[in-house]
Protein backbone atom coordinates (compact mmCIF):
# COMPACT_ATOMS: atom_id res chain seq x y z
CA UNK A 1 0.00 0.00 0.00
CA UNK A 2 3.36 1.89 -0.23
CA UNK A 3 2.67 5.74 -2.59
CA UNK A 4 -0.80 4.31 -3.09
CA UNK A 5 -3.13 7.44 -4.11
CA UNK A 6 -6.30 8.54 -3.11
CA UNK A 7 -8.17 6.91 -5.93
CA UNK A 8 -6.24 3.62 -5.49
CA UNK A 9 -6.43 3.83 -1.34
CA UNK A 10 -10.72 4.30 -2.26
CA UNK A 11 -10.83 1.45 -4.94
CA UNK A 12 -8.78 -1.13 -2.10
CA UNK A 13 -11.55 0.33 0.45
CA UNK A 14 -14.13 -0.68 -2.08
CA UNK A 15 -12.58 -4.20 -2.83
CA UNK A 16 -12.75 -4.74 1.27
CA UNK A 17 -16.18 -3.96 1.47
CA UNK A 18 -17.43 -5.68 -1.54
CA UNK A 19 -15.32 -8.74 0.34
CA UNK A 20 -17.28 -8.53 3.30
CA UNK A 21 -20.78 -8.39 1.54
CA UNK A 22 -19.57 -11.87 -0.42
CA UNK A 23 -17.96 -13.06 2.95
CA UNK A 24 -21.54 -12.41 4.42
CA UNK A 25 -23.38 -14.10 1.63
CA UNK A 26 -21.53 -17.27 2.08
CA UNK A 27 -21.76 -17.69 5.26
CA UNK A 28 -25.41 -16.74 5.37
CA UNK A 29 -25.74 -20.46 3.71
CA UNK A 30 -24.41 -21.95 7.19
CA UNK A 31 -26.31 -20.46 9.65
CA UNK A 32 -27.13 -23.49 11.56
CA UNK A 33 -23.60 -23.84 13.15
CA UNK A 34 -22.73 -22.58 16.62
CA UNK A 35 -21.38 -18.89 16.08
CA UNK A 36 -21.78 -18.08 12.38
CA UNK A 37 -23.90 -15.19 13.61
CA UNK A 38 -21.11 -13.73 16.18
CA UNK A 39 -19.07 -13.87 12.95
CA UNK A 40 -21.41 -12.77 10.58
CA UNK A 41 -21.94 -9.84 13.19
CA UNK A 42 -17.86 -8.99 13.74
CA UNK A 43 -17.65 -8.71 9.89
CA UNK A 44 -20.82 -6.11 9.79
CA UNK A 45 -19.41 -4.13 12.43
CA UNK A 46 -15.94 -3.94 10.23
CA UNK A 47 -17.96 -3.24 7.23
CA UNK A 48 -20.02 -0.25 8.81
CA UNK A 49 -16.40 1.01 9.94
CA UNK A 50 -15.15 1.37 6.51
CA UNK A 51 -18.28 2.60 5.24
CA UNK A 52 -18.32 5.63 7.48
CA UNK A 53 -14.82 6.40 6.34
CA UNK A 54 -15.78 6.39 2.73
CA UNK A 55 -18.21 8.52 3.48
CA UNK A 56 -16.32 10.82 5.34
CA UNK A 57 -13.95 11.10 2.43
CA UNK A 58 -10.80 10.86 5.28
CA UNK A 59 -9.36 7.75 3.92
CA UNK A 60 -5.76 6.75 4.84
CA UNK A 61 -3.48 3.95 4.49
CA UNK A 62 -3.84 3.03 8.27
CA UNK A 63 -7.74 2.98 8.17
CA UNK A 64 -7.17 -0.47 5.35
CA UNK A 65 -3.86 -1.74 7.40
CA UNK A 66 -5.78 -2.12 10.61
CA UNK A 67 -9.13 -3.67 9.59
CA UNK A 68 -9.63 -6.76 11.19
CA UNK A 69 -11.48 -8.18 7.96
CA UNK A 70 -7.97 -9.01 6.70
CA UNK A 71 -7.95 -11.67 9.95
CA UNK A 72 -12.18 -12.60 9.60
CA UNK A 73 -11.62 -13.37 5.94
CA UNK A 74 -8.75 -15.84 7.04
CA UNK A 75 -11.08 -17.19 9.23
CA UNK A 76 -13.89 -17.88 6.35
CA UNK A 77 -10.98 -18.94 4.08
CA UNK A 78 -9.62 -22.13 6.55
CA UNK A 79 -13.87 -22.50 7.35
CA UNK A 80 -14.78 -23.89 3.99
CA UNK A 81 -12.36 -26.38 4.01
CA UNK A 82 -13.00 -27.75 8.07
CA UNK A 83 -14.22 -30.72 8.09
CA UNK A 84 -17.16 -31.79 10.24
CA UNK A 85 -17.42 -28.29 11.83
CA UNK A 86 -19.24 -27.56 14.86
CA UNK A 87 -18.46 -24.31 15.95
CA UNK A 88 -17.19 -21.02 15.18
CA UNK A 89 -15.43 -18.24 17.72
CA UNK A 90 -16.34 -20.57 20.91
CA UNK A 91 -15.44 -19.68 23.86
CA UNK A 92 -13.63 -22.08 26.30
CA UNK A 93 -12.89 -21.29 29.99
CA UNK A 94 -9.34 -21.59 30.58
CA UNK A 95 -7.92 -20.31 34.39
CA UNK A 96 -9.67 -17.55 35.66
CA UNK A 97 -10.77 -15.62 31.65
CA UNK A 98 -12.00 -17.49 28.29
CA UNK A 99 -10.11 -18.53 25.37
CA UNK A 100 -11.74 -17.88 21.85
CA UNK A 101 -11.24 -20.80 19.28
CA UNK A 102 -11.68 -19.74 15.76
CA UNK A 103 -12.80 -23.30 14.60
CA UNK A 104 -13.85 -26.25 16.31
CA UNK A 105 -14.45 -29.15 14.07
CA UNK A 106 -13.54 -32.94 13.25
CA UNK A 107 -16.96 -33.17 15.53
CA UNK A 108 -14.81 -31.66 18.57
CA UNK A 109 -11.51 -33.55 17.86
CA UNK A 110 -9.53 -30.59 16.61
CA UNK A 111 -9.56 -26.67 17.48
CA UNK A 112 -8.18 -24.28 15.05
CA UNK A 113 -6.50 -21.15 15.06
CA UNK A 114 -6.24 -18.86 12.41
CA UNK A 115 -3.52 -16.23 12.43
CA UNK A 116 -3.11 -13.66 9.49
CA UNK A 117 0.17 -11.71 10.50
CA UNK A 118 3.16 -11.34 8.42
CA UNK A 119 5.30 -14.45 8.81
CA UNK A 120 8.39 -11.69 9.51
CA UNK A 121 6.35 -10.08 12.01
CA UNK A 122 5.21 -13.49 13.95
CA UNK A 123 8.97 -14.20 14.77
CA UNK A 124 10.56 -10.65 15.49
CA UNK A 125 7.53 -10.92 18.34
CA UNK A 126 8.07 -14.21 19.14
CA UNK A 127 11.99 -13.90 20.06
CA UNK A 128 10.24 -10.34 22.08
CA UNK A 129 11.25 -7.64 19.38
CA UNK A 130 7.87 -6.75 19.42
CA UNK A 131 5.66 -4.18 21.32
CA UNK A 132 5.71 -4.29 25.20
CA UNK A 133 3.68 -6.83 26.44
CA UNK A 134 2.85 -8.36 23.15
CA UNK A 135 1.69 -11.82 22.80
CA UNK A 136 3.50 -14.07 21.02
CA UNK A 137 2.11 -17.46 18.89
CA UNK A 138 4.21 -18.94 21.39
CA UNK A 139 2.10 -18.00 24.34
CA UNK A 140 -0.99 -18.16 22.82
CA UNK A 141 -0.02 -21.80 21.81
CA UNK A 142 0.66 -22.61 25.25
CA UNK A 143 -2.76 -21.18 26.56
CA UNK A 144 -4.14 -23.49 23.80
CA UNK A 145 -2.66 -26.47 25.11
CA UNK A 146 -3.41 -25.76 28.87
CA UNK A 147 -6.75 -24.88 27.83
CA UNK A 148 -6.99 -27.94 25.56
CA UNK A 149 -6.20 -30.20 28.46
CA UNK A 150 -9.23 -28.61 30.07
CA UNK A 151 -11.84 -29.76 27.63
CA UNK A 152 -11.17 -33.21 26.61
CA UNK A 153 -12.85 -35.06 23.72
CA UNK A 154 -13.59 -38.47 23.90
CA UNK A 155 -10.76 -38.80 26.55
CA UNK A 156 -8.51 -36.81 24.74
CA UNK A 157 -7.39 -33.33 24.33
CA UNK A 158 -8.41 -32.07 20.99
CA UNK A 159 -5.78 -31.33 18.44
CA UNK A 160 -4.94 -28.05 18.68
CA UNK A 161 -4.13 -26.75 14.95
CA UNK A 162 -2.61 -22.99 14.41
CA UNK A 163 -3.60 -21.98 10.43
CA UNK A 164 -0.86 -19.33 9.30
CA UNK A 165 -2.95 -17.99 5.61
CA UNK A 166 0.69 -15.38 5.44
CA UNK A 167 2.98 -18.40 5.87
CA UNK A 168 5.33 -18.84 8.94
CA UNK A 169 9.25 -18.88 9.21
CA UNK A 170 10.35 -22.40 9.37
CA UNK A 171 12.65 -21.77 13.10
CA UNK A 172 9.01 -20.53 14.74
CA UNK A 173 7.18 -23.52 12.41
CA UNK A 174 9.53 -26.06 14.25
CA UNK A 175 9.67 -24.65 17.46
CA UNK A 176 5.71 -24.60 17.55
CA UNK A 177 5.40 -28.64 16.64
CA UNK A 178 8.08 -28.74 19.86
CA UNK A 179 5.39 -27.70 21.55
CA UNK A 180 2.75 -30.00 20.38
CA UNK A 181 0.94 -27.74 18.08
CA UNK A 182 -0.10 -28.94 14.29
CA UNK A 183 1.25 -26.15 11.82
CA UNK A 184 -0.52 -25.27 8.54
CA UNK A 185 0.50 -22.95 6.34
CA UNK A 186 3.61 -21.84 3.81
CA UNK A 187 6.57 -22.49 5.40
CA UNK A 188 9.19 -19.80 4.79
CA UNK A 189 12.99 -19.59 5.31
CA UNK A 190 14.35 -17.07 7.99
CA UNK A 191 14.96 -13.21 6.90
CA UNK A 192 18.34 -13.25 7.51
CA UNK A 193 18.73 -9.77 7.03
CA UNK A 194 17.05 -8.40 10.25
CA UNK A 195 17.94 -11.88 12.49
CA UNK A 196 20.92 -13.66 13.29
CA UNK A 197 21.22 -17.37 13.65
CA UNK A 198 21.29 -16.67 17.47
CA UNK A 199 18.10 -16.30 17.37
CA UNK A 200 17.27 -19.03 15.54
CA UNK A 201 18.56 -20.73 18.25
CA UNK A 202 16.40 -19.25 20.87
CA UNK A 203 13.37 -20.24 18.91
CA UNK A 204 14.33 -24.11 18.16
CA UNK A 205 15.78 -24.43 21.70
CA UNK A 206 14.16 -24.32 25.44
CA UNK A 207 16.05 -21.52 26.29
CA UNK A 208 17.14 -21.14 30.13
CA UNK A 209 16.53 -17.72 32.46
CA UNK A 210 19.21 -19.38 34.74
CA UNK A 211 22.55 -17.77 34.58
CA UNK A 212 25.24 -20.72 34.99
CA UNK A 213 26.54 -19.39 38.06
CA UNK A 214 22.79 -19.75 39.71
CA UNK A 215 23.15 -24.50 38.70
CA UNK A 216 22.67 -26.19 41.50
CA UNK A 217 23.34 -29.36 39.69
CA UNK A 218 24.07 -31.42 42.62
CA UNK A 219 21.51 -31.04 44.56
CA UNK A 220 18.90 -31.88 41.54
CA UNK A 221 21.17 -35.05 40.47
CA UNK A 222 20.19 -38.70 40.79
CA UNK A 223 21.83 -38.63 44.54
CA UNK A 224 24.29 -41.38 43.60
CA UNK A 225 24.53 -42.94 39.78
CA UNK A 226 23.34 -46.46 39.98
CA UNK A 227 25.94 -49.07 38.65
CA UNK A 228 23.22 -51.39 37.91
CA UNK A 229 21.14 -48.88 35.88
CA UNK A 230 23.20 -49.41 32.46
CA UNK A 231 20.72 -47.38 29.85
CA UNK A 232 21.20 -43.46 29.53
CA UNK A 233 18.82 -41.37 27.60
CA UNK A 234 20.61 -38.28 25.97
CA UNK A 235 18.70 -34.91 26.11
CA UNK A 236 18.38 -32.35 22.61
CA UNK A 237 21.42 -30.44 25.61
CA UNK A 238 23.10 -33.28 26.25
CA UNK A 239 23.94 -33.72 22.57
CA UNK A 240 24.63 -30.24 21.59
CA UNK A 241 26.96 -30.00 24.76
CA UNK A 242 29.12 -33.11 23.00
CA UNK A 243 29.12 -32.02 19.24
CA UNK A 244 29.86 -28.03 20.20
CA UNK A 245 33.51 -26.81 18.92
CA UNK A 246 33.57 -25.30 22.43
CA UNK A 247 33.77 -28.56 24.05
CA UNK A 248 35.85 -29.84 21.12
CA UNK A 249 39.00 -27.30 21.41
CA UNK A 250 37.94 -24.44 20.78
CA UNK A 251 37.06 -22.40 23.80
CA UNK A 252 39.53 -19.46 22.91
CA UNK A 253 36.99 -17.30 22.23
CA UNK A 254 35.06 -14.17 23.35
CA UNK A 255 31.79 -13.95 21.32
CA UNK A 256 29.32 -11.25 20.46
CA UNK A 257 27.00 -13.06 22.24
CA UNK A 258 27.22 -12.65 25.86
CA UNK A 259 25.58 -16.68 26.78
CA UNK A 260 28.57 -18.00 24.41
CA UNK A 261 30.90 -16.27 25.96
CA UNK A 262 29.70 -17.34 29.57
CA UNK A 263 29.51 -20.64 28.78
CA UNK A 264 33.27 -20.72 27.11
CA UNK A 265 34.23 -19.47 30.43
CA UNK A 266 33.23 -22.43 32.08
CA UNK A 267 34.21 -24.80 29.38
CA UNK A 268 37.88 -23.35 30.32
CA UNK A 269 37.33 -24.06 33.94
CA UNK A 270 35.27 -27.43 33.74
CA UNK A 271 35.59 -29.32 30.10
CA UNK A 272 32.06 -31.14 29.50
CA UNK A 273 33.14 -33.57 27.17
CA UNK A 274 35.78 -35.86 29.78
CA UNK A 275 32.81 -35.78 32.28
CA UNK A 276 30.23 -36.69 29.68
CA UNK A 277 32.40 -39.45 27.97
CA UNK A 278 33.23 -41.18 31.67
CA UNK A 279 29.74 -41.23 32.11
CA UNK A 280 28.88 -42.95 29.09
CA UNK A 281 31.82 -45.43 29.41
CA UNK A 282 29.97 -49.05 28.98
CA UNK A 283 26.11 -47.63 28.97
CA UNK A 284 23.81 -47.83 26.15
CA UNK A 285 23.37 -44.66 24.83
CA UNK A 286 19.45 -43.99 23.70
CA UNK A 287 18.21 -40.88 22.10
CA UNK A 288 14.35 -40.80 21.90
CA UNK A 289 12.36 -39.62 18.77
CA UNK A 290 11.50 -36.59 19.59
CA UNK A 291 15.21 -35.58 21.01
CA UNK A 292 16.90 -36.87 17.71
CA UNK A 293 14.61 -34.56 15.66
CA UNK A 294 15.02 -31.63 17.23
CA UNK A 295 19.01 -31.99 17.51
CA UNK A 296 18.84 -32.87 13.86
CA UNK A 297 16.92 -29.36 13.28
CA UNK A 298 19.22 -27.64 14.89
CA UNK A 299 22.44 -28.88 13.55
CA UNK A 300 20.78 -28.50 10.30
CA UNK A 301 20.22 -24.68 10.76
CA UNK A 302 23.40 -23.66 12.82
CA UNK A 303 25.72 -26.38 12.84
CA UNK A 304 28.93 -25.74 11.33
CA UNK A 305 30.36 -28.55 9.32
CA UNK A 306 32.55 -29.67 12.42
CA UNK A 307 29.58 -29.60 14.53
CA UNK A 308 27.90 -31.23 11.94
CA UNK A 309 30.29 -34.31 11.27
CA UNK A 310 30.66 -35.04 14.81
CA UNK A 311 27.08 -34.95 15.54
CA UNK A 312 26.61 -38.15 12.88
CA UNK A 313 29.94 -39.93 14.57
CA UNK A 314 27.89 -39.36 17.96
CA UNK A 315 24.91 -40.30 16.45
CA UNK A 316 26.41 -43.92 15.26
CA UNK A 317 27.14 -44.73 19.04
CA UNK A 318 23.19 -44.00 20.12
CA UNK A 319 20.27 -45.80 19.54
CA UNK A 320 17.14 -44.15 18.85
CA UNK A 321 13.98 -45.15 20.95
CA UNK A 322 9.64 -44.27 20.22
CA UNK A 323 9.10 -41.52 22.20
CA UNK A 324 6.30 -42.94 25.27
CA UNK A 325 4.10 -40.90 26.04
CA UNK A 326 2.68 -42.46 29.34
CA UNK A 327 3.66 -42.40 32.53
CA UNK A 328 3.97 -39.61 35.75
CA UNK A 329 6.16 -37.56 33.76
CA UNK A 330 3.99 -37.28 31.47
CA UNK A 331 0.85 -35.96 33.88
CA UNK A 332 3.17 -32.85 34.33
CA UNK A 333 1.54 -29.69 34.25
CA UNK A 334 2.76 -27.55 30.77
CA UNK A 335 4.10 -24.20 31.38
CA UNK A 336 7.13 -22.51 32.59
CA UNK A 337 9.85 -24.57 32.08
CA UNK A 338 7.74 -27.60 31.62
CA UNK A 339 8.21 -27.95 28.17
CA UNK A 340 6.21 -30.62 26.14
CA UNK A 341 9.39 -31.49 24.75
CA UNK A 342 11.24 -31.87 27.84
CA UNK A 343 8.08 -33.81 29.09
CA UNK A 344 8.90 -36.23 26.36
CA UNK A 345 12.51 -37.06 26.93
CA UNK A 346 12.09 -37.38 30.49
CA UNK A 347 9.12 -39.36 30.19
CA UNK A 348 10.87 -42.07 27.95
CA UNK A 349 14.19 -41.82 30.06
CA UNK A 350 11.70 -42.85 32.87
CA UNK A 351 9.54 -45.61 30.70
CA UNK A 352 12.79 -46.74 29.83
CA UNK A 353 14.08 -46.93 33.39
CA UNK A 354 17.45 -45.19 32.47
CA UNK A 355 19.22 -42.00 33.84
CA UNK A 356 18.37 -39.10 31.80
CA UNK A 357 21.42 -36.98 31.23
CA UNK A 358 20.56 -33.17 30.17
CA UNK A 359 21.53 -29.60 30.96
CA UNK A 360 17.84 -28.73 31.57
CA UNK A 361 17.86 -28.01 35.32
CA UNK A 362 14.71 -25.64 34.89
CA UNK A 363 12.76 -28.51 33.93
CA UNK A 364 14.39 -30.61 36.52
CA UNK A 365 13.31 -28.47 39.65
CA UNK A 366 10.13 -27.75 38.19
CA UNK A 367 9.02 -31.27 38.21
CA UNK A 368 10.04 -31.15 41.71
CA UNK A 369 7.89 -28.22 42.76
CA UNK A 370 4.92 -30.51 41.18
CA UNK A 371 5.88 -33.66 43.19
CA UNK A 372 8.00 -35.68 40.92
CA UNK A 373 11.74 -36.47 40.99
CA UNK A 374 13.58 -37.11 38.23
CA UNK A 375 16.21 -39.75 37.75
CA UNK A 376 18.57 -37.09 36.01
CA UNK A 377 22.45 -36.67 35.56
CA UNK A 378 23.01 -32.96 35.11
CA UNK A 379 25.37 -30.84 33.78
CA UNK A 380 26.41 -27.35 32.24
CA UNK A 381 24.85 -26.15 29.08
CA UNK A 382 27.17 -25.87 26.27
CA UNK A 383 25.24 -24.00 22.65
CA UNK A 384 26.83 -24.27 19.22
CA UNK A 385 29.43 -21.89 18.48
CA UNK A 386 31.56 -23.24 15.24
CA UNK A 387 29.29 -20.52 12.77
CA UNK A 388 29.78 -17.95 15.80
CA UNK A 389 33.79 -17.75 15.40
CA UNK A 390 34.17 -15.96 12.74
CA UNK A 391 32.53 -12.74 13.91
CA UNK A 392 34.46 -13.93 17.91
CA UNK A 393 37.59 -12.36 19.18
CA UNK A 394 40.14 -14.80 19.72
CA UNK A 395 41.94 -14.96 22.74
CA UNK A 396 45.11 -16.29 24.33
CA UNK A 397 44.71 -19.19 27.11
CA UNK A 398 47.27 -20.43 28.94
Amino acid sequence: MEGKGKGELFQCLEEKIASGRSMIERLKLMDKIDGIDKLIRKIQQEMKFLEKVHCSGNLKKKHLQSTNLIHLNAIVARLSCAKDLVSVMKPFKHQKSRLEVDLVCNNSASWVKVIARNARALTLISLGKGEYGQKSVLDQANSYLMCSKCHLYHYKPPDVIFHFAYGIEIPLALRLEQMGIIVEGDRKDMDNENLNKHDELELLTDSTDDSPQDLDLHSLNTSALSTEIKILNLDVSTLLAYVTNMSNGYNNYIYREPLLTQQTEMERKRPIKPILENLFRDKELIVCQTAYNNFMNIIDVIGGPKETLRAHELLKKVQIVDDITTGRVMQLRLGGKIKDRSRLVFATGENMKSITVSANEGFVRAARMQGIECTVFLHEPRSLSEMKEDNATKIETS
